[in-house]
């Protein structure tokens, strides 16, 4: 599971690219840097402290509530949580994602699983947040 955000306006930064150069290359690497790293740390957020509004049951002496369908997947034992993971290969780009195959099937659903989608909702948000921040790098190198 990995999600991909994408920059508006990649004509106005290309051509910022051109024109201020190793500044703007920093600059946006750096927005990219801290809009991954915000989204990596509330989706992890969302899993381990979002409502959880499904059913509760009893394994062992551990109560645990689920997620109801359209909430992020409810942590149990830990493990999606501790799976989600930041990386950035490139200066311009930045992946998060879960090395766990069933955190797909969470975010999407199956034929007997609602979706519980996550990554999405705060994908979303991050590229919005990214979006500004680009702008911001832009405006400051142009004066």
């Amino acid at each position: 599971m990995t999600v991909t955000i994408q920059i508006e306006g990649m004509g106005q930064v290309q051509a910022a690219l051109r024109k201020f150069g190793k500044a703007a290359v920093d600059g946006i690497s750096k927005d990219v840097s801290a809009t991954a790293l915000e989204i990596n740390t509330a989706v992890k957020k969302a899993i381990q402290r979002g409502p959880k509004t499904g059913k509760t049951y009893t394994r062992g002496n551990v109560e645990h509530t689920a997620s109801a369908p359209g909430e992020a997947p409810a942590t149990d034992t830990g493990t999606l949580a501790s799976s989600v993971y930041f990386e950035s290969k490139t200066k311009m780009s930045a992946t998060i994602g879960s090395r766990l195959a069933y955190a797909y099937y969470l975010e999407y659903g199956t034929k007997k699983i609602a979706p519980r989608p996550v990554w999405q909702p705060e994908t979303i948000k991050g590229q919005t947040k990214l979006n500004e921040r680009v702008q911001k790098t832009l405006e400051r190198l142009a004066k």
